[in-house]
């Protein structure tokens, strides 16, 4: 427990660290995903909503404008600071939602006093994810609506970055189990005790600048954490061999650099009853 601890202090540290940037590269991707869970899942006014590792608040803004006047949004994060931006953003917009520093391993909220969990890349994160999604189910009424995305496949044509990054050796990496593949997170709902478990995913581009926007994206999340053990002089050598790779890349119409993300998305409902377990998946892709 004290080891698992440690890592979520070292992982709270580094999103801290990350949050002013978070999001304010490469397209505000994770603004673009939050309203497509949203939509997904189907939220719908009057709802009361819990958004589980709510970072800067991609899913729990459009969230809290989808359940209107009649519903209730909560959002939890382990990182103080991404509270705290979450918190400014809803306040700028004038969107009432408690927001408060939180483990999601460690839900203290009401049993059965939410209709939707949502929880946005922030499984593969966790020491114990079947922990956390037995806790999405505790926080669920009956027939209520879990939704989870994480991220899927990459990009083929950044495939080099694997071998860039995989090669360091660091202490601490901040993914634990990466849930890429749809059956992994199928059975990760399934085994957590949802019914008309459906993955499906959907694919977004986005357009970098250049090298130096693919530098900033690079620190802006959890990769951070991989970054900060490194000396800089191997983080020189690092950005050097990185932005020769670059350099050799097409350019799209716009004159960037397009990057291709994936992300899974999986619904669940609780069940009211003792029926069978049941699962279907579907896979679609669209960029929008």
């Amino acid at each position: 427990m004290e080891r698992d601890d440690e890592a979520k202090a070292w992982v709270s540290g580094v999103f801290d660290r990350a949050a002013s940037s978070y999001d304010d590269v490469a397209g505000s991707y994770h603004d673009h995903f939050g309203v497509r869970l949203v939509d997904v899942v189907g939220v719908k006014p009057g709802d009361v909503v819990l958004d589980v590792g709510c970072g800067r608040g991609a899913i729990l803004m459009p969230a809290a404008a989808r359940v209107g006047s009649d519903g209730s949004v909560v959002g939890v994060d382990l990182s103080p600071e991404m509270v705290r931006l979450a918190r400014q953003r809803a306040d700028a917009a004038d969107i009432s939602a408690r927001i408060q520093v939180m483990d999601a391993e460690n839900l203290d909220v009401p049993e059965g006093a939410f209709s939707v969990v949502l929880c946005g890349f922030g499984v593969f994160f966790l020491p114990h994810p079947e922990a956390a999604v037995a806790g999405f189910r505790r926080a669920l009424a009956p027939g209520g609506t879990l939704g989870v995305s994480t991220w899927g496949g990459e990009d083929e044509r950044w495939s080099w970055e694997d071998e860039l990054f995989g090669d360091l050796v660091v202490e601490r990496r901040a993914v634990r189990r990466p849930f890429d593949q749809a059956s992994d997170l199928e059975a990760l709902l399934l085994d957590g005790g949802f019914d008309d478990v459906v993955v499906q995913s959907v694919h977004h581009e986005v357009t970098l600048a250049g090298p130096e926007e693919w530098w900033a994206w690079k620190w802006s999340y959890s990769l951070r954490g991989v970054l900060e053990q490194i000396t800089p002089a191997r983080l020189e050598q690092l950005q050097r061999d990185a932005y020769t790779r670059i350099a050799a890349m097409p350019t799209n119409s716009r004159g960037g650099l397009a990057v291709r993300l994936e992300a899974l998305f999986a619904v669940g409902v609780t069940r009211p009853d003792d029926r069978p377990r049941r699962a279907r998946r579907i896979r679609r892709c669209g960029c929008a």
